[in-house]
């Protein structure tokens, strides 16, 4: 059930987003429990996410990682609905340890028109602890202020970041960690 959002979070309205500006900083790591229960909805059989890889040990699979821009959203802004996901560009440069701690940051890189609906773009880039480059993403999706605008006066706000219990917010504006 979506929640109300602290009174700081802004609500995500086209007209108000900045080109440039830095969302929350994320950490997150994945467990063999976590990407065992997404293997078997996947029914992924690959045993580089289980057992052994060319690289050692089984790797984080790399679709757990897709929806750090827009957790990274939720967590700066408040939105009620999920977004419309209208594109995504990856470009996966190493593979994830499984269990191995990663960073994600991300910004708002671009923000256009498209059939009188506002896209926003969101830019991101996850480094593991040691500072080597997993992947870099580019994703973009629709925000439809009227809709937003119409939720609000119904009191609905907010989508809580917790439906993301495996990510920690580090949002330095904010002094958390």
């Amino acid at each position: 059930m979506p929640i109300r959002a602290e009174p700081d979070f802004e609500m995500m309205v086209y007209e108000d987003m900045v080109v440039g500006e830095e969302l929350p900083e994320l950490e997150v790591t994945f467990d063999e429990h976590l990407q065992g229960r997404f293997l078997v909805a996947l029914k992924e059989e690959n045993p580089w996410y289980y057992s052994r890889s060319p690289w050692g040990g089984p790797i984080t699979h790399h679709a757990l990682l897709d929806d750090a821009p827009m957790v990274a959203a939720m967590c700066r802004y408040q939105y009620p609905f999920g977004f419309v996901h209208a594109r995504q560009e990856t470009e996966f440069i190493n593979p994830l340890p499984l269990g191995k701690p990663a960073r994600i940051t991300s910004r708002i890189v671009d923000k256009y028109i498209k059939r009188n609906r506002g896209y926003i773009v969101i830019e991101s880039l996850v480094v593991d602890e040691d500072g080597v480059e997993i992947l870099r993403s580019r994703n973009h999706a629709m925000i439809d202020d009227d809709r937003l605008r119409e939720a609000a006066k119904t009191g609905l706000l907010h989508v809580p970041p917790s439906i993301h219990p495996q990510y920690k917010i580090r949002d330095k504006r904010r002094g958390q960690s």
